[in-house]
């Protein structure tokens, strides 16, 4: 049984830490533009899901580290989506560059 609880910990450690790359290449570059938002909703939704059962367990005495390595994971996702909603401005257009097309004549 330990075995399991060892494995849940560091799984789920993983799992969690594995978005934080993500969030400091947004906050470093002060772009979002690379992070779809799809894919990162659905798993919030997901984590949120996951972390209210979590807590049901939890309360019960059980499976305690899924909800702390849930709560990690929640807690990374949803500075990933505020990131992007929030704290990094939004992309600007790429300037239009207008090159004058030169002629070059020749004169014999």
């Amino acid at each position: 049984m330990l075995f399991l609880v060892i494995c849940q910990a560091v799984g789920g450690t993983l799992v969690a830490l594995s978005w934080i790359p993500q969030v400091l290449q947004a906050i470093r570059g002060k772009t979002a533009h690379q992070v779809d938002l799809k894919p990162l909703s659905l798993l919030f939704v997901g984590s949120l899901l996951v972390e209210l059962y979590s807590a049901f367990l939890a309360l019960q005495g059980e499976a305690v580290t899924l909800f702390v390595t849930n709560t990690i994971q929640l807690i990374v996702v949803t500075t990933l989506i505020s990131i992007v909603f929030w704290a990094v401005p939004a992309d600007q257009p790429a300037k239009v560059v207008s090159i004058k097309e030169k002629r070059i004549s020749r004169t014999s």
